[in-house]
């Protein structure tokens, strides 16, 4: 066998079991999928177990150690698992592995993996996945540090387990917390009898001691309560020390705790001999606690040095194997081999790895003597492959040819450029024909999978046409008969595709499709069959006709007519092949000859019809005229026009109807078109006015009612202009949007002229409202009860009265009226209410005739001198001289406007007191009130005439 044939099967695929076996220590890690295939695959049960052996899959081991049927694959299944647990560094895989384990039932390697792993993280989640109690119990007594001891014993509740770890235990602080869980007397007798913890016997026999008397009084004097705290606080103290799994911080607690005592001691306290002894029992139990952590300690270092040193043995043996090469190798790794085998068997927490290790060096050493055999080999037969490949790549045969003659060629080919360095210029010609014939097989491809794709993407329209016709409810025969032979085509044809799962999708379909076509195409022939004969007697009776009209005289009749047989023959014309040509040609020489009668008539028509065109040609000209015209209105009256005459135009030449009425509704539409896309910009301008001017609205309603005045006016002008500057809206909207805006202008106008008479009707109405309140009290018919309080109410709608808003004389008059009318009334059905008030009739009464006479004393003061004009002239002549010459006449004159004025002034306070008395009864009233009004004129009328 040649060197590459030698290459071409892998050796782990090999028939001979012996072969598997051996090429599994050539396997490089990057092999993993044919480790994993051997242990999984292999018939061969060693082959199986070293393919394991070599494994770090968990899933595979796990899978191998549950379902192989040979128990050596499966311990060494179960061997695997749980030392890549105890190597591990990482707790997830740890826990993992022991999950692994456990599924198996394997709690012993999982309690081996807790007690040997030298990561503590490690051992902690190894200790949290147990759950059996013989699990923890084996680590609470056997696990190397205190740490994992105390965690499993935490997790540990079954009263037999902690018995068995409390009698059984060495390591004192395992002992001790596992009898500080126990409380029967039986349980403690065994432990103090037996327990290999000298510690845990002395808790044991103490506790049995304080059973056996509980109630014995202490000898001496006993402790004070304070005293008896603090000394079982330092006893606590201490028992717990014994727990403790650092020395160091153990010896520093004792230390602490043993000074406090001494402290105690020193403060000539009385303490109990028997706390006294417990303290020391408890001392020396944390003294020998620590010992054993130390003499531990010093143990692990020991084991850890002699593993190092083991390790340093191997380690040495894996590099000297690592750097072997060149002559006499075979010979040294011999040497070396048989060292490794004599070393001692290694701990389970480097044995795998280390094993590994050695196994790879061995298969690496193995894998370049190999190489470097098959480069010496491969020199000569580099040239001659690139030679082969370079008249292949630049021969002229088909392309299909040169790639498979490659495709041949490819293995030997890829096992020889590992080599390249036997003969670099052959391997470089190796490489670039490579290449070459790569990318021609790449074309190949391309081109091979663009046609299966244009084949599939066929075909499955084929499928889907065929399909669709199967299931529609009618179709022609021409179609079916299509359809089936197109059918037929395809499943006959051997086209490629990408996959035999398309090719057969496709032919199912089409098959499906055909079984429902069949029967309906042959239903389909037998009666275009019955059609056929029933067409022959129709053509028959069409052929007579056309005969007949071959005696026409009327030629645009006969001319009518041939057209009409003309278009009943088409329907009719399939025939049975014999007798349907004979009748055609008896229909054409009959046609022929109406035809040639005819033949005026219709060169008539084609002049009738080249004149419609001219016609219709001068229409396309006008309205081309017109497509660009901004005269909107105009213009599309004109176009409407111009249409109204194209209809009553007749036909044009065959052939040209269409190109004509293109020409014609493409200027018409071109117009339109314009005329609409205008309306549209002209309708979008007025909808943002027509928003303009509902804004202006809008904001014209809410000053509407606003009561600044000025403020409001001038932005209500403000509005007037704006509205004027915000353009057109659509006249259908134009007068209601025009009427709001008005509408609110006209409501702010109206109230501004009389904003003056609404502050005199509020005046005049909280005047009415007192005259109301009076006039309520007034009753309609007989008077009843006094109501209570009337002279309050009176008084108190006087008071409102007087300070109500001044308002004209005129409109004061009146209501004036009216309240005293009111209080009149009161007073007069009701006079016993206001005696001895301002209002009583009688005090009135008197205030009215001192009033009266005052303003009568003021005219009889000094009654006037009735002068003529001429003297009256006189008289004030000769005081405007008296005043320029004669000493103090000015103060004269001063004097005589004073009391001019003072008189003045007395009258109006006459006047305005008369106004405020109450009423008095009207037939007196009237007397008085004509009296003082007398008076007043007398008393004026004399002001007058003075000045």
């Amino acid at each position: 066998m040649g060197i590459l044939e030698r290459l071409r099967a892998p050796d782990w695929k090999h028939a001979d079991p012996a072969v598997r076996l051996a090429s599994l220590y050539a396997l490089a890690p990057e092999d993993a999928a044919a480790l994993r295939s051997l242990a999984r695959e292999d018939a061969e049960a060693r082959v199986r177990r070293a393919a394991v052996a070599r494994l770090d899959d968990a899933e595979v081991l796990a899978e191998a150690a549950a379902s192989d049927p040979d128990d050596q694959v499966r311990a060494e299944a179960v061997r695997g698992l749980s030392g890549l647990a105890v190597e591990t560094d990482d707790p997830a895989r740890a826990t993992l592995l022991v999950q692994l384990l456990l599924h198996l039932e394997r709690t012993k390697e999982a309690v081996a993996v807790a007690r040997d792993n030298a990561h503590a993280a490690v051992r902690a989640a190894v200790v949290d996945l147990l759950e059996e109690p013989k699990a923890l119990g084996a680590i609470s007594r056997h696990a190397r540090d205190g740490a994992t001891r105390l965690r499993a014993l935490a997790r540990l509740s079954d009263p037999a387990e902690l018995r068995n770890v409390a009698a059984k235990c060495k390591h004192t602080d395992a002992a001790v917390g596992a009898l500080e869980q126990l409380d029967d007397r039986e349980a403690l007798t065994e432990v103090a009898e037996h327990a290999r913890s000298k510690v845990a016997v002395r808790r044991a026999r103490l506790r049995l001691r304080a059973l056996d008397a509980p109630g014995d009084a202490p000898a001496g004097h006993p402790m004070l309560p304070e005293t008896r705290v603090r000394t079982e606080a330092l006893v606590a103290r201490v028992d717990g020390l014994v727990v403790t799994t650092d020395p160091g911080e153990a010896e520093a607690a004792l230390a602490a705790a043993r000074l406090a005592w001494a402290e105690l001691q020193a403060e000539l306290v009385e303490i109990e001999p028997a706390v006294t002894a417990r303290f020391e029992a408890a001392c020396e139990a944390v003294r020998e606690a620590i010992a054993e952590r130390q003499q531990e300690r010093a143990a692990e270092r020991a084991r850890a040095e002699a593993a190092a040193q083991e390790q340093v043995d191997r380690v040495a043996i894996c590099r000297a194997i690592e750097g072997l090469s060149g002559a006499g190798a075979e010979e040294r790794i011999a040497e070396l081999k048989v060292a490794w085998d004599a070393l001692d068997p290694m701990p389970s927490e480097y044995a795998a790895s280390l094993t590994r290790r050695f196994q790879d060096a061995c298969r690496v050493f193995g894998e370049r003597e190999r190489r470097r055999t098959l480069a010496e080999a491969a020199g000569a037969r580099l040239a001659t492959l690139a030679d082969e490949l370079e008249h292949l790549a630049d021969g002229a045969q088909p392309v299909e040819e040169t790639v498979a003659r490659w495709r041949g060629l490819r293995r030997d080919a890829e096992v020889l450029l590992e080599h390249v360095a036997a003969n670099p210029e052959a391997g470089e010609r190796l490489t670039r024909a490579v290449e070459t014939l790569e990318t021609r097989e790449q074309e190949l491809q391309a081109h091979a999978a663009k046609q299966e794709e244009h084949h599939l993407k066929r075909l499955h329209q084929l499928c889907k046409h065929v399909e669709g016709l199967a299931e529609a409810e009618t179709f022609t025969l021409k179609a079916g008969e299509k359809a089936l032979k197109a059918i037929k085509a395809a499943l006959s044809s051997r086209v490629d595709l990408a996959s035999h799962r398309d090719r057969q999708a496709v032919r199912t379909r089409l098959e499906r499709a055909r079984t429902v076509l069949g029967p309906r195409v042959q239903e389909l022939r037998d009666a275009d069959e019955w059609q056929r004969w029933a067409n022959l007697q129709v053509q028959e009776e069409l052929c007579r006709e056309m005969e007949a009209l071959t005696e026409e005289t009327a030629l645009d009749v006969a001319a009518r007519k041939m057209k009409a047989l003309q278009a009943r023959w088409k329907p009719v014309a399939l025939t049975p092949r014999a007798q349907g040509a004979a009748m055609w040609r008896r229909f054409k020489a009959a046609q022929d000859a109406v035809y040639a009668r005819t033949a005026a008539y219709f060169a008539e028509q084609r002049e009738a019809r080249a004149a419609n065109l001219a016609k219709k040609t001068a229409l396309c000209e006008q309205a081309e005229a017109l497509a660009d015209s901004t005269d909107w209105v105009k213009t599309a009256a004109a176009l409407q026009k111009l249409q109204a005459e194209w209809k009553v135009i007749g036909a044009v030449p065959r052939g040209r109807e269409q190109a004509t009425w293109e020409r014609f509704r493409t200027a018409c539409d071109r117009f339109f078109r314009r005329r609409q896309e205008d309306l549209k910009g002209r309708k979008e301008e007025w909808a943002a006015n027509l928003a303009k001017k509902t804004a202006l609205c809008e904001q014209a309603e809410a000053l509407a009612e606003s009561t600044d005045w000025d403020a409001a006016t001038a932005e209500i002008k403000r509005l007037q202009a704006a509205w004027k500057a915000s353009g057109p809206v659509r006249r259908s909207k134009s007068e209601a949007i025009w009427k709001r805006f008005r509408a609110a202008c006209d409501t702010h106008f109206a109230r501004s002229r009389h904003r003056h008479q609404g502050t005199l009707q509020a005046r005049v109405q909280a005047r009415e409202a007192v005259i109301r309140e009076i006039e309520a009290l007034v009753p309609d018919g007989e008077a009843g009860d006094t109501p209570e309080g009337l002279y309050d109410i009176v008084k108190d709608a006087r008071a409102r009265w007087q300070q109500a808003p001044d308002l004209p004389r005129i409109v004061r008059q009146d209501l004036a009226a009216r309240f005293h009318d009111a209080i009149g009334r009161l007073v007069s059905v009701w006079p016993a209410a206001f005696v001895g008030t301002d209002l009583d009739p009688k005090v009135t009464w008197r205030r009215m005739e001192q009033l009266i006479e005052r303003v009568e004393d003021l005219v009889s003061s000094e009654a006037p001198v009735e002068l003529s004009p001429a003297e009256r002239l006189a008289r004030q002549l000769r005081e405007r001289l008296a005043v320029n010459t004669m000493k103090g006449a000015s103060a004269g004159v001063v004097s005589e406007e004073r009391r001019q004025r003072g008189i003045e002034q007395e009258l109006r306070t006459a006047q305005t007191q008369w106004a405020r008395l109450g009423p008095v009864p009207p037939e007196m009233a009237a007397k008085l009130h004509e009296r003082f009004l007398k008076a007043c004129r007398r008393a004026q009328g004399r002001r007058r005439h003075a000045s």
